[in-house]
């Protein structure tokens, strides 16, 4: 779409009643000069479909500027040279927009002139900015009616896209598939946490890898002057300094290999404390763990916790033993339990702290709600058979009667 624009030079010497000449030459005039210009002033003309509204007349536009409209109709005489306030209307599709600036009439041969009073008025923002859209190519004329131009193309705007290359396709096809994976990777995570927070229990104490075999405890208070896990059978394996100023030695009592529990020379220790554990040839390699009465419930409702050693290999362990005589037998307080790892762990790993963990089903998460429903059907049967059954019972049993009665007309 192309915009028209004309400009101004020159003004006629009268003030009252000012003769333009047409925007348009013919004859050898025009071949000789340029285009007319008109107004005494800088600013072009516009072919930018408008309408005014000059005293309850339509006058259908020519040219607009900053400064003047140009403009077509049957103009009344009366008007050359009046200053009249009018309405320039510009038409959009479904809705228009309307200016009311002051003008002066000036009659021209074929057309009539207004000349804005104020061209700084109120209306120049609007103004300027529907011919700068013009002229830009932002707004186009289809007719009387101004449109976007984005939308002069076929539907969707997309007339001056290039389609897409091989490279360009595969750039799509690769970030989609970059969009999917880090979708797929934080729903995997989510799910990931949501599972830790409602299937997994951390145990706050650690297990300590150990053997099945006896421990050997500290007969009194004092401190571990002696201590030798490779002794013999039969030979002194631990000596204690008591407080009360005794010595007391402990000697091996099997052919089998000591462990120590913590402890070295030096170690003070209380009476009844782990020290040594003995491990014989056929003795299992176990995990001890002393765990609160709420982590044992959830270890006995899992069947035992997930063992994750310092090496970060990580394998299940079976709830051993007595754990609720266990429990009972500690009271109040932390309870000793022991795993079974599955599999066995080796030997050389006796005296490691495992961190334990464990893990509960997700079918036992929706174990209460199936409680709640079975409950609210046990008390909807209640209410049926306590009182609908009786009053539908007696409800029929009123009817049948009273259908069963005799009619006293045929009695007489």
């Amino acid at each position: 779409m192309s915009h028209s624009a004309n400009t101004d030079t020159g003004h006629s010497g009268s003030a009252d009643k000012e003769r333009l000449p047409l925007l348009q030459t013919s004859g050898a005039e025009s071949a000789d000069q340029p285009s007319p210009l008109h107004g005494g002033n800088e600013h072009p003309l516009v072919d930018i479909p408008f309408t005014v509204t000059l005293d309850g007349r339509p006058y259908h536009g020519r040219g607009l500027s900053l400064v003047e409209a140009h403009v077509r109709g049957l103009p009344d005489p009366a008007l050359d040279g009046q200053t009249r306030l009018v309405r320039l209307s510009f038409d959009f599709n479904g809705f228009s927009v309307s200016l009311q600036p002051k003008v002066r009439v000036i009659r021209g041969e074929d057309q009539l002139i207004l000349r804005f009073t104020e061209p700084t008025g109120d209306h120049l923002p609007q103004l300027r900015y529907l011919l700068n859209e013009y002229i830009s190519g932002d707004l186009v004329s289809l007719g009387q009616i101004i449109r976007s131009g984005s939308l002069g193309g076929p539907s969707g705007g997309k007339a001056g896209q290039p389609k897409p290359g091989f490279f360009g396709v595969l750039r799509r096809i690769a970030g989609t598939l970059a969009v999917l994976a880090l979708t797929l990777a934080l729903v995997g995570l989510a799910a990931m946490l949501l599972e830790r927070r409602l299937l997994v229990t951390e145990l706050e104490a650690p297990g300590l890898v150990t053997t099945s075999g006896e421990t050997l405890r500290a007969v009194a208070d004092g401190q571990i002057s002696y201590l030798d896990p490779e002794a013999a059978e039969g030979e002194v394996v631990l000596a204690l300094a008591s407080t009360r100023g005794e010595t007391l030695s402990v000697a091996m009592p099997c052919d089998c290999t000591a462990v120590p529990l913590g402890v070295s020379e030096g170690s003070t220790v209380l009476a009844g404390e782990p020290v040594l554990k003995l491990a014989g040839a056929g003795d299992a390699v176990v995990v001890e763990a002393r765990v609160s009465a709420a982590d044992l419930f959830a270890m006995q409702e899992s069947g035992g916790a997930e063992i994750r050693l310092p090496d970060g290999s990580a394998v299940f362990g079976a709830l051993a033993g007595d754990p609720v005589r266990a429990a009972a037998a500690a009271a109040d307080g932390p309870t000793t339990v022991t795993l079974t790892p599955e599999p066995a762990l080796a030997g050389a790993r006796v005296g490691e702290v495992a961190a334990l963990r464990v893990h509960r089903e997700a079918g036992r998460l929706a174990a209460p709600l199936a409680e709640v429903w079975q409950d609210a059907r046990d008390r909807a049967g209640a209410i049926r058979d306590d009182w609908i059954v009786p009053i539908f019972n007696q409800g029929s049993e009123a009817v049948s009667g009273f259908l069963a009665a005799p009619d006293p007309a045929d009695a007489e």
